[in-house]
């Protein structure tokens, strides 16, 4: 019985976090792995996660002083030839263009929503 509870502890706590996320694999695909929003300075911005094998993609917010983030899904589109992109989903929150446009260059994405500019590099999503 000691060796059933222990094999269940960890499936346990990954079932807790109560939030199924898009885990962007590292793959060979150009928007594989997590891309996080540059700042100046030590600032942590948001991250941003895409699904390879589908037009999802979700948006991790900069942490906040407690270290606790917000999820937001939304969709993108991806033009291998001529590396367009565009993503729907709040990045920058409410008030700010849900939609974006940009391309994607050697280790950078750039995405203008509105008058703002976003820049985003490989990297780690704070708190994950």
């Amino acid at each position: 019985m000691k060796k059933l509870l222990l094999a269940l502890v960890p499936a346990l706590l990954f079932a807790a976090c109560g939030h199924d996320h898009i885990h962007g694999s590292a793959s060979d695909h150009p928007l594989g792995g997590q891309w996080v929003q540059q700042l100046a300075g030590e600032a942590k911005g948001f991250g941003l996660v895409f699904d390879t094998k589908s037009d999802a993609c979700e948006m991790h917010t900069a942490p906040e002083a407690d270290g606790h983030h917000e999820h937001h899904r939304g969709t993108y589109t991806f033009d291998a030839a001529t590396k367009a992109l565009t993503v729907k989903v709040k990045l920058l929150g409410d008030g700010k263009a849900d939609s974006w446009a940009g391309t994607l260059g050697t280790g950078v994405i750039e995405l203008t929503g509105g008058t703002d500019k976003v820049t985003l590099k490989p990297g780690k999503i704070a708190g994950h």
